[in-house]
């Protein structure tokens, strides 16, 4: 059996090359009906309009028996064109139809290209795709984040079959050190980039290759704290390190697991409590007493408001600063109950 990366390359020739096919044999088909129409017209005495319908209808091997040769010469126009008709017709149908069976396999093995404009793009392996596809489809459901396309790249074939992804998500396979992979993923006309690599070598180029490529919003999953610099020189938007927070949580789940139970909760917005941001500017310039007490109404706890860094926890006097995010907690019932 060929391995994948083999049949990739043929198909990927292989649907150049029928593309140029289809064309070379439309352009024969339509030059041979024109050829015909010109005779028929001649021998007929027609005109061109009907000639020309007469000649398609023929080659297809319709025959409406409207239009219908009455010299010699037309009668042996009327032959050819039907012989001429079945092949070159026959051709046609057969390397559409082949096409249509190779974009089908391309799109199954996940090497189709999308056209998207505005989508948001996930590009990596292991536990973090999941979870970030999960919250971001949570997120386009409560709408608080606009409803776009959402497209996963995988790195390979393998990555893909760990993972179980809902069905609307558009999936695809390839390499994202390469660029063919990237504008296979319309990367150049996305809103927002997320990388989770689990190699930060690699997402520091795939970051400088999608800054390079557009002007989306790249949102990067680091390992190390070393990294995290150089991501952000590289062009990433934001930097999240993964592993250090993980390794905060494990240790104080030995002296404070209720904290890590509250975390927890908070950064799941499917249920229990979700901790979020709101643009509320009609409350910009009040205390914060006040606003506490006006959301609280609609079910919302603010914790603190956010300008260039977060302040939780401000004094119930302190005013909230023009331009600044509430820092709200909210409830989530869980969709199973």
């Amino acid at each position: 059996m060929l391995p994948v990366h083999v049949v990739r390359k043929l198909l990927r020739m292989g649907i150049r090359v029928r593309r140029s096919r289809v064309i070379q044999i439309a352009l024969a088909v339509l030059m041979l009906a024109v050829v015909f129409a010109i005779l028929f017209e001649r021998f007929e005495g027609v005109d061109f309009f009907t000639a020309f319908y007469w000649a398609v209808i023929t080659m297809a091997t319709i025959g409406y028996g409207d239009v219908t040769p009455q010299t010699t010469a037309g009668r042996v126009v009327a032959m050819i064109a039907s012989v001429a008709g079945i092949s070159t017709f026959t051709a046609l149908v057969s390397i559409l139809a082949e096409y249509v069976i190779s974009s089908s396999i391309r799109r199954m093995m996940g090497m189709h290209r999308i056209g998207y404009e505005g989508h948001y793009v996930v590009i990596g392996q292991g536990s973090s795709v999941p979870s970030c596809v999960g919250e971001l489809l949570s997120a386009m459901e409560r709408r608080e984040l606009e409803r776009k396309p959402l497209v996963v790249v995988f790195p390979s074939e393998e990555e893909r079959r760990k993972v179980e992804l809902p069905e609307e998500v558009e999936v695809l396979i390839g390499d994202p050190l390469n660029r063919e992979t990237l504008e296979r993923a319309s990367v150049g006309r996305a809103s927002t980039v997320v990388l989770a690599l689990e190699d930060d070598s690699k997402s520091v180029f795939v970051t400088l290759m999608v800054k390079r490529l557009s002007r989306a919003r790249v949102l990067v999953e680091a390992l190390s704290l070393e990294s995290v610099e150089l991501l952000k020189q590289a062009g990433a938007d934001r930097v999240v390190l993964s592993r250090s927070l993980a390794g905060r949580l494990l240790a104080s789940s030995i002296f404070e697991p209720e904290v890590v139970d509250v975390i927890d909760d908070l950064t799941t917005s499917r249920e229990g409590y979700d901790i979020t941001v709101v643009e509320r500017p009609e409350l910009w310039g009040w205390r914060y007493g006040e606003v506490l007490e006006v959301l609280s109404r609609e079910g919302l706890f603010p914790i603190g408001y956010y300008t260039e860094k977060p302040v939780l926890g401000p004094a119930l006097d302190e005013k909230i600063p023009e331009g600044s995010k509430l820092i709200v907690v909210k409830t989530r019932i869980s969709s199973g109950k």
